[in-house]
This record gives C-alpha cells, sequence and structure tokens, in this order.
C-alpha cells in the first residue's frame, strides 16, 4: 500500500508542478509576439499613409 501511495505521491507532485510551468511556457509564447506584430501592423500603416500622402501630394503639385 505505502508503495501505490508513493507512487500517487509523486505523480501528484510532478502534475502540481509541471501544469504551472507549462501554462507559463504558454502564456509567454501567445503574449511575448504580441508588441511585434502590432508594432508590424502600425508600421505597415504608417507606410500606408506615406504612400498616400506622396500621391496627393503629386497630385496636388501637378
Amino acid at each position: 500500500m505505502s508503495i501505490v501511495y508513493a507512487v500517487v505521491s509523486i505523480l501528484l507532485v510532478i502534475l502540481c508542478l509541471g501544469v504551472p510551468a507549462i501554462a507559463t511556457v504558454f502564456f509567454f509564447k501567445r503574449f511575448g509576439k504580441a508588441p511585434r506584430s502590432n508594432e508590424d501592423y502600425l508600421l505597415e500603416k504608417i507606410r500606408d499613409l506615406e504612400n498616400r500622402i506622396k500621391k496627393l501630394e503629386d497630385e496636388f503639385y501637378e
């Protein structure tokens, strides 16, 4: 009976320590990339606006 108790205890400890570690890794993978993609989106929009301004300036000066 004590062997079963020891095995269950070890599995419980591994589960209690492993789940938060795995959750933390997934959390950082999920939210760690958000600023980069957000920055890329903003840079793309800035470039689009610069192109639109240039086209409008070209039309205005013609």
